[in-house]
Order: structure tokens, then sequence, then C-alpha cells
């Protein structure tokens, strides 16, 4: 007899010639597609570093580094021992 393995296999060959027959049926209409305007100005795309600035402490004894983003506004680390 058939092993479960021999009846996957089996099953899934079945599978895609159905599939395969039962795709190209479907109908499917061509859809005109407008040009792009070309009078669209380009803007270049200028990418740029992140600025940060490190402030230093001594707490407890001990020191320690913090990074502030100038870019962001925003601290980017929490106090860190050095």
């Amino acid at each position: 007899m058939f092993s479960v393995k021999k009846k996957l296999v089996a099953l899934l060959l079945i599978s895609m010639l159905t599939l395969s027959f039962a795709v190209p049926a479907m109908a499917v209409e061509a859809v005109a597609v407008e040009p792009v305007n070309s009078t669209v100005e380009y803007q270049e795309i200028s990418p740029f570093f992140e600025q940060t600035e490190i402030f230093w402490r001594t707490y407890r004894g001990h020191l320690q580094m913090r990074v502030w983003s100038v870019t962001r506004g925003r601290w980017l680390t929490d106090w860190i021992s050095a």
C-alpha cells in the first residue's frame, strides 16, 4: 500500500495540476495607465548627520556621561557610568 509520504506527494501534485488549469481561466482586464506628469520638479535629497553632544557629570564619586541629540532635541541615553 501507499505510505503517508507518498499520499501527500500525490495530493500535492494533483492540487498543483488542478490550480495550474484554473488560473488561466480567470479573466484579466488590461487597465490603461496614464503617464506620469513630466513637469514635476525634482528636489535633491541631502542626507545629514545627527548632531549630538556628550554631557559629563560626577555622581556619588563616579564619572557618568549622557548623550543629547541637538537634531531631535531630546536625550538619546540615560546616565552611563564611564
